[in-house]
């Protein structure tokens, strides 16, 4: 079962050379325990780094399309990995989405998918968007369809 890792596109080159979590990040996204965070799939990967950069955008002084460019999603093949090493994620309630890597993993010839291949663009209309984000109208939300 492969692993994802989402990060900002700027690190690849340092990953590439010491390991995801070789090296030390320039800034850490969210104030947890060190270790590779990884994600059983793609898509909860970016939507954890999207979090941060919600979070932590105006210091990036990315714009959000930027930003969306700027991330990328390392595909980690299980068998790069010390069983030993792989623990719960501490900080998700779900223990089927997210586990923390206590090591350091080689990921030189493994593949890189850009955000968008992981979450492609969806066309929808603003009201469509309003309902799957729970904004509706109460009265929108009774009408039969």
């Amino acid at each position: 079962m492969p692993y994802f890792h989402a990060t900002w596109r700027r690190h690849l080159p340092s990953i590439r050379k010491h390991g995801l979590g070789g090296a030390r990040p320039d800034v850490q996204n969210f104030p947890v325990e060190s270790g590779v965070y990884l994600a059983v799939d793609p898509a909860v990967a970016v939507m954890m780094l999207i979090e941060a950069y919600m979070e932590n955008g105006q210091a990036m002084e990315l714009t959000p399309p930027e930003a969306l460019e700027a991330i990328c999603v390392i595909v980690i093949d299980d068998s790069r990995l010390k069983a030993n090493l792989i623990d719960v994620d501490p900080n998700i309630e779900r223990r089927d989405v997210t586990a923390l890597y206590r090591g350091v993993v080689d990921v030189g010839s493994m593949p890189v998918l850009s955000a968008d291949t992981v979450i492609p663009p969806v066309s929808m209309s603003v009201e469509e968007a309003k309902e799957v984000l729970g904004l509706a109208s109460q009265r929108n939300r009774l009408r039969p369809r």
